[in-house]
């Protein structure tokens, strides 16, 4: 299978060297691996240019004028499909990953092979763990079935289908929504483990469950998902913080009347499905 990787890049000096060496060095092949400079002010784009001398396969490409300071979904997608723009075309898988991450040599390969037993799978991925004191931890910080946004891979068909990325805060939610509205398969496969150089959302740590509960508005979420979600990330992190920041985040987008990412009649969708998933969870729990 030919991969197309597209990262988006910003001041990752630190981490740049680790990751692409874990990109580079795979046992199976990567077709292009485009790098998006997107904007960074330390010498991330000197690592770039050195590994691009190196490797014909890695694509270096600098998004001029960007803004700077990384920032979740829009800006982040924005490189990404500037990139996509300036990349190959010819290709049977394309992901979507992070610049501070570490692969095994044989993830592709695994992936790869996923994908070819199973033609309806749209999306595809490992776990993240993060590094503590030289051990690694998995990071359990959503629904195993999520594929985090730091390690996207589609099927070309799919991700075609979805009408690709949105560039929008919640885009690695809404991309999920869409593939099972179009029937694609979801897997996260729990033996394969990445390595997160950089904790989850330490750039974002501040806002970050206001940035939740926006993009709950923005996927279509009524008042009463809003809770539900805001309740379940206080018990994940045993804080009421959460809680209250989620719903100022919902409420301030709701007031200001914020354009949503979804139509209505696919928020109508997005609400079934996730009142239905609430429901089997209910359900289950009933059993025990």
């Amino acid at each position: 299978m030919k991969i197309l990787i597209i990262i988006p890049v910003y001041n990752e000096e630190k981490n740049l060297v680790e990751t692409l060496n874990s990109f580079v060095n795979q046992t199976h092949p990567i077709s292009q691996l485009t790098l998006v400079d997107d904007g960074s002010t330390d010498n991330t784009s000197s690592v770039i240019k050195k590994f691009s001398r190196k490797y014909k396969s890695i694509n270096y490409v600098s998004k001029i004028n960007s803004k700077s300071f990384a920032k979740p979904g829009k800006k982040i997608i924005k490189a990404f499909n500037y990139g996509l723009n300036r990349s190959i075309k010819d290709y049977d898988l394309i992901g979507k990953f992070d610049a501070d991450i570490i692969l095994p040599t044989n993830y592709f390969k695994k992936m790869a092979e996923l994908f070819s037993n199973d033609e309806n799978l749209g999306m595809c991925s490992g776990i993240l763990s993060s590094k503590n004191q030289n051990e690694l931890k998995i990071e359990n910080l959503y629904n195993k079935n999520h594929i985090r946004g730091a390690i996207k891979l589609y099927r070309r068909e799919a991700f075609k289908k979805i009408g690709g990325l949105v560039e929008s805060m919640g885009w690695d939610t809404l991309d999920e929504l869409k593939m099972e509205y179009f029937k694609f398969k979801i897997h996260v496969d729990q033996t394969i483990i990445c390595i997160h150089s950089r904790e989850t959302g330490n750039r974002y740590k501040k806002e970050k469950f206001i940035k939740q509960g926006r993009v709950m508005y923005l996927l279509g979420y009524d008042f009463l998902l809003c809770i539900i979600g805001s309740i379940k990330f206080s018990i994940q992190y045993k804080s009421i913080f959460p809680l209250f920041d989620s719903i100022y985040g919902y409420i301030t987008s709701l007031i200001k009347k914020e354009e949503k990412i979804v139509s209505n009649n696919f928020s109508k969708f997005v609400r079934r499905y996730r009142y239905n998933n609430i429901y089997h969870k209910i359900k289950k729990w009933g059993k025990y």
